[in-house]
């Protein structure tokens, strides 16, 4: 940016005093660059909730679509609202006119498994809603997976298209636009409040309009312009559909309301026309006057005791109150409140004198009396009943307290209503007592039954005890039945028959209650019987006793009204029982009635409590209300309390019925007026029913307002939607924005009705409303909602400065050195806003808006600074408003200095018009400022600096790419300190070019703080602005560069502004470019090795490289992950993501160059290995050498381009080497094929050979990293499919496999490589997965089957134990890989034994004498493989004890010895392959020479492998029912769940067999022939519940003993299972076995589950189940997935933060899912 002179272009010099307001020498040149590049479409991209929602308490705001552009909202595929999705919105796609209610559906494509993206292409302004509906995916076998579910609806709103007359910009000649208008972004709006009835006629309008826009004003508020009512404030509209007649001269006044509408649209074209000022105009919903005519003709517009019954109480209350006011003197109450004393007398009067008599009480509480009365005559005539609350309880058998809460909810109505209107509902009332009543009466007989058959067995004791000591005396071993006489025996005979029966008759009773319940459910009277078989049916105790005797039938009968067979001689056996009639215990009516009173009396209680605590509200509001009227010093002190000022603002506008008209009634007539509460919820209507307010007098009441009454749509109030729908169209023909009046207390829904009517007639409606909700959450669901543009914020709401300051730095734009948008933007194309295909864009991620601000010095509703601070901070304040960053404001009067606030209703005054109105108040001031936050939002000065510092504020506006700017500095006035000196310490601009340019330095001086007296016409403080003497500038330097600073003028008193312009450096705004330039060549020559080397390699590994150095450390963050690019993105990202510049990160650039230096000074270090770096090194030097001469508050964004830059074309330079798979698949897949990266590099401590330097993959990072802890055979072998096979990375498969090869001993190969020095021989399976990676190799290379060929060197002499790798021998023969694979099939089926080479301490700290003996065999008569022990630790599962103190030292925590299912599995594919390989005659061999049970026996391959396929379903299946457990080897004892496979056969721990974890799924993916597909999905299915966690598979079932979720190696305590981590597998969740479960998935559902009809379903099932896999290595400063979780997912600390493997089973799902012919990109 430059600024040039009338005599040429120069830099121009510090203004001083003279050339003050001389500003139209500078001219300025706009720059293009702000500008988008033309024919690039510009797409904001947001990222939907798994839900397909915003997210919590989100809304988008967009850009006025002056060019189209797109809002892309993005859904990742197999989020939950991605299957089968079909997105729907109301923004009109097809180009029609919006409907609120008319949504378009875009169908989602089912074709892939990728992301959705909604593209809408913006074209028109307004707020709009959008919502997705899907289906839900079946959560267990049998779900429905064809369940809809829609979205929570989303909201986002496009700001208006506003356009204003070019000007000429404030300080040159230039315009703001070379056309005749130009966009008026609304950052940029300046408005001014306007009291039109202070205007005068619209004939005098034009003066005071010129100096609207002269003083840079671009739009007028208008406060209401309708006809007034009897109060004259313009709130109080008497005719929504009139303007009032004040605003016309008197010759217009008698013309018609069209015509006078003609006279104000033509006044409004005019300011818009010729003085580039727009117009908004309030409106008004919530209220009307309340004399207005049209009240009376629809008194059912408001709400009045006959539509709103719950509003009785307080209007008798509030007439009560109004009758006692004027009753204080008959009461020698006094009238004048002149003290405390006053007051108290007055408010304990009204408990005196108006509440006993008003019974209020009588509203909230139920008539006991009436009530009773009711219901007896509804039981005399026999009523409806409804049960439904007490079908499943016996209520008589219910505690008071129970049957009170349980009749209370028929309470109706919930709120208040009228006198004596709460009631129980009548239905379940009487169906209450009669339950009541039968219950007890069969609580009573059960009673009866229970205590006699109690009698009874105490008989049967006694006669037994009596036969039995009877016997005993005579003989001890005679018969007792022989002993008892016929008496005795016939006793006990009648006794045990008396106890069965009484048995018999409570079944009875029990069943005969029901079925009466039954019938009466029926209302059938003649249907007992049949329902007695209902209620027995299937009972066979209840058969004996159908019918009863003739007490029970008497029992039974008239209980309920029902008539009862008395079936009494069918059932002799209990016809004489003692059971207690009916006439004995039922309850009489009056008793029945007493404990219903007695319900309904404890029913009232709270409702007496809580008429005692409103009343206590009551008296204290009307103290405080009459307080601040009355007698307090900032109140308005109104006097005498009289009848026409009572002592109580009335709550009610009482219409005269001679007015309203016969045919409305009486109660209509009383009608609430409106007001406003102290923090209520504006989510409730408080003159509804929800609210109590008006009763408690809580509304701080508008008396001149009646509160209109929408209810919940247009059918509830048909003429009032009407009426407001055409006043709010009426206005929105006229103006360009309103203004929403007390929008906090309109119901969202009338607003919404109402917007969208005025969108229809002015789509680019500017909207802003006056809100305040207390809550930011509320404030964004109104915003959202109703599509506000802007919220009225109050910077006289700041109490001091630094309040001041804080309000500024939340309205006023982002930061300076923000990397917010062009830092995270993306180069793509798509289809444009007009069709076009394949258009170049610019993709802009959004995260979603906050509300936009109009930031207001002083409203019409504010005091003004004179009142509540000092006239003198009127100039500091506007400055400070002015500068902010969104739209700004000002009330009429303020710019002239009035002192006071303006009453709306009895101001009467006209604005005064002056000849030269910029010389009046503040007018020099703010016209500069208020043109200069004009121009600086269509320049987009976005960015901003803000300090306080005592009472000064600093905001300082910039561009965000040229840095050019304008520099305010405030001095405040808020108190009555005059000191002139200043004390600010000096301010500091960097850069190397740095300049200051004055514009002007001034402060306020009142004159006198008494406003003039002018008839008729309002006058401000007369006030003078003084010219102050120019800042001190100084050219300075120091450890951070050149900067200027500045020093205020000795004297800047408080009131006084200076405000400077600025620019940095020149070289600036072609910065950015540069940084990004050429970053592609400098990557060109880098293979994968020098890109590990580039992008990552942490701490351990470069240390091992270049000795001494380490991961860069930021102070106050910590080491970063990686040496390379990647470290520093890992903490760059999220900086970018969230804009934080107050990371440590950017505090650690701003104050040095210690990064850029470290990331060239670390690729010195590593050129003499990677000389390719070489360019990359210069490349960012070159740019770190540009960076550390710009201002060092901007490095941080620099440094962050330079960053992103080099990490992209990084990514972009590994992915173009790896496969189409990778390349293809999107950000995820290429997130994990970078692990592969990652993984693969040099270190000097070890390598692949013991002395031939070379790459080599590392288990995991940091943890494994160098010497012999970085190559692992067993995860190689597992990752390097993944890792290196689906990505395309041949060389590094081949080369990991020759090695492995050259050290195969003993049939084995080596778990730890240690390049082949000293490798140990301690695992079993390792080798399986050696030969499935040989098998995977041939299938996926180029080598093909041509790579069995392939010869490899052998570390060791053949029959030797072992000889060190420098010995003569070693590497002294060599072996095709067809040779080593046979061979280790050799020696695995004659058996392999040896003892570990230098067992003991020295090979292994930890582990047992007898963990050192190696023994594998094969089983013959099952083919399977048998190995390990208890003391060693054979599979992946290979935790070793390490505790002394808990007593597991040396002993493994999962031995697994036995038949290892995976290994089984890996077993299975390894014969079929080399049997179908011997077939082609493609391998040599046919099968191994063996000894079986001492026999020579020749076993072929395919014979091996057809034993294992017939015995693995009988020895490892547990069947889902034990029915079939015989079919099976199963120890029925030790199955803890069924429908599994086991773990393990024949383990030395037999139970562990049975155990559930998460291996079965490898021999799934291996060899899925062995498993029959039925059971393998139900298992599948099983393991998905049982042991899938957030991210990994539980190792273990949760409901076994032995599960320990939570892995923590430092815990060294006495818990054995938890002791220095012995639990690793025994729950922790591992995220490759995630991978593999998956795969098994893929396999067998796509055969035998959901995805066999279609694939699709299955697919999204595994996408869907990935979602934290790409939340944790998108979020992951390591950029990979994590060995392990702890419980549920937790974070586990002591798991390798990215894992080889864990990446790699993902990769080797995801290459499946491609493998089965379905397209897949995945973000």
């Amino acid at each position: 940016m430059v600024y040039v002179s009338p005599q040429g272009l120069r830099r121009i010099p510090l203004l001083d005093a003279t050339t003050f307001l001389d500003l139209k020498q500078f001219a300025f040149r706009y720059h293009e660059s702000v500008k988008q590049v033309e024919g690039r479409v510009v797409v904001y991209k947001f990222k939907l909730e798994d839900d397909g929602s915003l997210g919590h308490d989100k809304y988008i705001r967009l850009p006025p679509p002056e060019k189209p552009y797109i809002l892309r909202l993005n859904l990742k595929s197999g989020s939950a609202a991605s299957h089968n999705t079909t997105f729907y919105t109301n923004y009109p796609i097809d180009g029609s006119q919006f409907e609120k209610k008319k949504f378009y559906p875009i169908k989602s494509s089912t074709d892939s498994i990728r992301s959705l993206n909604f593209d809408i292409a913006i074209k028109q302004s307004g707020s709009f809603e959008f919502y997705l509906e899907y289906t839900i995916l079946a959560q267990k076998p049998g779900e429905n997976s064809q369940n809809t579910k829609k979205s929570p609806h989303g909201y986002f709103s496009v700001d208006p298209v506003l356009r204003v007359l070019s000007r000429p910009r404030i300080l040159s000649p230039d315009k703001t636009s070379d056309g005749p208008t130009v966009l008026l972004p609304i950052d940029g709006i300046v408005i001014q409040t306007v009291l039109p009835k202070l205007l005068g006629p619209i004939s005098r309008w034009e003066p005071l309009i010129k100096s609207i826009s002269d003083l840079g004003y671009n739009m007028v508020h208008f406060v209401p312009m309708q006809a007034r009512g009897k109060s004259d404030s313009p709130f109080s509209i008497y005719n929504q559909l009139e303007f009032s007649n004040d605003l016309f001269d008197k010759q217009d006044q008698h013309k018609s309301a069209e015509e006078k509408n003609e006279i104000v649209a033509n006044m409004l074209k005019k300011m818009e026309n010729e003085y580039g000022v727009l117009s908004l105009s309030d409106v008004v919903w919530n209220h009307t006057a309340h004399n207005c005519q049209w009240l009376k003709e629809h008194p059912e517009a408001a709400y009045n005791v006959h539509n709103s019954p719950h509003l009785s109480a307080a209007y008798e209350l509030d007439t009560a109150l109004l009758r006692y006011s004027e009753n204080l003197k008959s009461y020698n109450l006094p009238t004048h409140i002149k003290s405390e004393k006053d007051l108290d007398a007055v408010i304990n009067g009204i408990k005196t004198h108006v509440l006993p008599e008003l019974r209020l009480w009588e509203f909230y509480t139920i008539d006991v009396k009436t009530s009773i009365e009711e219901l007896r005559k509804a039981l005399e005539n026999d009523e409806e009943t409804d049960d439904t609350l007490f079908k499943e309880c016996d209520v008589a058998c219910l505690d008071l307290g129970d049957q009170v809460r349980l009749i209370s909810k028929a309470l109706e109505p919930k709120s208040l209503g009228r006198r004596r209107y709460r009631k129980i509902r009548k239905s379940a009332a009487l169906a209450f007592i009669k339950k009541w009543r039968d219950t007890k009466v069969k609580a009573a007989m059960l009673e009866a039954i229970v205590t006699a058959k109690g009698e009874a067995e105490k008989r049967l004791k006694a006669a037994r005890t009596a036969a039995k000591t009877k016997t005993d005396a005579e003989s001890g071993t005679s018969d007792v039945a022989e002993k008892k006489t016929v008496a005795e025996a016939a006793e006990e005979a009648r006794a045990r028959a008396e106890v069965e029966n009484y048995t018999k008759a409570k079944k009875y009773v029990e069943t005969r209650f029901t079925a009466l319940a039954m019938a009466r459910e029926n209302n059938e009277k003649t249907s007992q019987k049949d329902a007695m078989e209902k209620a027995k049916s299937g009972n066979n105790s209840a058969e004996a006793v159908i019918s009863t005797s003739t007490t029970v039938g008497k029992a039974m009968s008239g209980s309920t009204g029902y008539a009862i067979d008395d079936d009494t001689e069918n059932n002799e056996e209990i016809k004489n029982l003692s059971i207690p009639s009916f006439d004995t215990i039922k309850p009489s009516i009056e008793e029945i009635f007493k404990h219903y009173e007695t319900i309904l009396n404890k029913i009232n209680l709270p409702f007496y409590k809580t008429y005692d605590k409103d009343v206590g509200v009551i008296l204290n509001n009307l103290r405080n209300r009459l307080k601040y009227l009355r007698l307090d010093a900032h109140g308005p002190k109104l006097g005498e309390i009289t009848k026409k000022s009572p002592f109580i603002e009335t709550y009610f506008t009482r219409l005269r019925a001679e007015d309203v008209g016969s045919d409305h009634p009486a109660e209509e007539l009383a009608v609430a007026n409106n007001g406003w509460i102290w923090n209520a919820n504006p989510l409730v209507d408080f003159a509804s029913a929800d609210s109590n307010a008006y009763l408690r007098r809580e509304v701080i009441v508008w008396g001149d307002c009646v509160k209109l009454r929408y209810g919940k749509s247009p059918d509830d109030n048909p003429w009032l939607w009407d009426h407001m729908t055409k006043y709010t169209e009426h206005l929105a023909k006229m103006f360009h924005g309103f203004r929403i009046d007390n929008c906090h207390s309109t119901p969202i829904h009338v607003a919404k009705h109402l917007l969208d009517a005025a969108r229809r007639v002015c789509p680019n409606l500017y909207v802003v409303a006056e809100l305040f909700t207390g809550s930011g959450d509320l404030d964004i669901r109104f915003v959202r909602e109703l599509g506000i543009n802007s919220l009225i914020r109050e910077s006289l709401k700041a109490w001091d400065p630094p309040e001041m300051a804080r309000l500024i730095h939340a309205y006023g734009g982002k930061p300076i050195g923000s990397m917010d948008t062009n830092c995270i933007s993306e180069e793509s194309v798509c289809t444009s806003p007009d069709g076009q295909q394949n258009v170049s864009c610019i993709v802009v991620p959004i995260t979603g808006s906050k509300p936009h601000a109009l930031f207001m010095d002083c409203t019409h509703d504010n005091e003004t600074p004179h009142q509540i601070r000092t006239a003198e901070d009127t100039l500091p304040n506007s400055a400070l408003t002015v500068m902010a960053s969104c739209a700004v404001g000002s009330v009429r009067g303020y710019d002239e200095i009035n002192p006071y606030l303006i009453n709306l209703a009895t101001e009467n005054r006209l604005y005064k018009i002056h000849e030269n109105p910029v010389e009046v108040g503040i007018g020099k001031i703010k016209r500069i400022l208020q043109h200069l936050h004009t121009e600086m939002a269509i320049d987009d000065f976005s960015e901003t600096y803000l300090h306080q510092e005592k009472d000064y504020i600093i905001v300082h506006r910039v561009h965000p790419r040229s840095y050019y700017g304008y520099l305010l500095v405030a001095r405040c006035a808020f108190s009555g300190s005059t000191d002139p000196k200043s004390d600010l310490p000096p301010f500091k601009l960097r850069g190397a070019s740095a300049e200051l340019e004055q514009l002007f330095s001034a402060q306020i001086v009142i004159n006198s703080r008494t406003a003039p007296t002018e008839n008729g016409i309002l006058n401000g403080l007369p006030a003078t602005i003084q010219k102050l003497h120019s800042p001190i500038v100084r050219k300075l330097s120091d450890v951070h560069g050149p900067y200027i600073e500045f020093i205020l003028p000795a004297k800047f008193p408080p009131g006084s502004v200076t405000l400077l312009r600025t620019s940095m450096d020149d070289k600036l705004e072609n910065l950015e470019d540069f940084l990004r330039s050429g970053a592609d060549e400098a990557f060109k020559y880098l293979d994968l090795v020098d890109l590990n080397v580039a992008l990552y390699r942490c701490g351990g590994e470069e240390r091992d490289v270049t000795p001494g150095h380490e991961a860069y450390s930021v102070p106050g963050h910590g080491v970063l992950p990686y040496c390379g690019i990647a470290g520093f993105m890992s903490v760059t990202e999220p900086i970018l993501k969230y804009n934080d510049l107050r990371h440590p990160f950017c505090n650690n650039l701003r104050e040095g160059h210690w990064a850029p230096n470290y990331v060239v000074a670390r690729l010195d270090r590593h050129l003499p290995q990677a000389p390719n770096l070489k360019s990359l090194r210069e490349w960012f030097d070159e740019r770190f050498t540009a960076i550390k001469s710009i201002p060092n508050f901007l490095v941080p964004k620099y440094f962050a381009i330079v960053i992103k830059t080099a990490y992209d074309a990084a990514c972009k330079r590994a992915i173009e080497q790896l496969s189409p798979f990778v390349q293809e698949g999107g950000p995820f897949i290429q997130s994990l094929a970078l692990t592969s990266v990652q993984m693969y590099g040099v270190v000097h401590s070890t390598a692949l050979h013991p002395v031939e330097e070379g790459p080599s993959m590392a288990a995991g990072l940091p943890h494994f990293t160098f010497r012999h802890m970085r190559v692992w055979g067993r995860d190689v072998f597992i990752s390097l499919r993944g890792l290196f096979l689906t990505t395309g990375n041949y060389e590094a498969a081949k080369r990991h496999i020759l090695a492995f090869g050259s050290v195969v001993k003993n049939g084995l190969v080596p778990n730890l490589l240690d390049s082949g020095r000293f490798p140990r021989y301690n695992c079993r399976d390792a080798v399986w997965w050696y030969l499935q990676a040989i098998q995977d190799y041939c299938t996926f290379s180029p080598d093909n089957i041509g790579f069995l060929k392939e010869r490899v060197q052998r570390r060791f002499p053949e029959d030797v134990d072992f000889v060190v790798y420098d010995h003569s021998s070693a590497y002294s023969y060599s072996s095709t890989i067809t040779d080593i694979i046979q061979e280790i099939l050799e020696s695995h089926a004659k058996g392999i034994h040896f003892r570990e080479w230098n067992a003991g301490p020295d090979l292994d700290t930890y582990m047992k004498d007898e963990g050192f003996q190696i023994d594998i065999d094969v089983d013959w008569d099952t083919g399977f493989i048998f190995g390990g022990n208890k003391w060693n630790c054979g599979t992946w599962m290979d935790k070793m004890g390490e505790s002394a103190n808990a007593g597991n030292l040396g002993v493994p925590s999962t031995p697994r010895d036995g038949a290892a299912i995976e290994i089984i599995g890996l077993l299975k594919s390894a014969l079929r392959w080399v049997s179908q390989l011997y077939d082609k005659g493609l391998y040599p061999y046919e099968g191994v020479n063996v000894d079986v049970k001492g026999k020579k026996k020749f076993i072929r391959f395919k014979e091996w492998g057809d034993l294992i396929q017939k015995s693995f379903e009988k020895y490892f299946y547990i069947p889902k029912d034990s029915a079939f457990d015989s079919q099976h080897v199963i120890n029925s004892r030790l199955v803890n769940r069924r429908g599994i496979y086991k773990d393990t056969y024949r383990s030395s721990k037999e139970y562990a067999d049975y155990q559930l974890r998460p291996n079965f799924p490898i021999a799934m993916v291996t060899a899925p022939e062995l498993f029959d597909e039925q059971h393998a999905i139900e298992a599948l299915r099983i393991a998905k519940e049982v042991l899938a966690g957030p991210l990994g598979m539980r190792t273990l079932d949760p409901s076994d003993w032995a599960y320990r979720g939570d892995y923590d190696n430092n815990n060294d305590g006495t818990d054995k299972s938890i002791a220095k981590g012995w639990n690793y597998h025994q729950g922790p969740e591992w995220l490759w076995c995630t991978g593999v479960f998956l795969r098994a998935y893929l396999y067998f559902d796509t055969r035998v589950g959901a995805g066999k009809d279609n694939i699709h379903e299955t697919i999204y099932t595994i996408v869907h189940h990935l979602l934290p896999h790409r939340k944790a290595i998108e979020t992951s400063p390591w950029g990979g997935l994590p060995e392990l979780t702890n419980k549920n997912g937790a974070q586990c600390h002591h798991a390798c933060p990215t894992q080889a493997w864990s990446s790699a089973a993902i990769l080797d799902l995801l290459y499946d899912i491609r493998k089965s012919g379905t397209a897949i990109t995945i973000e």
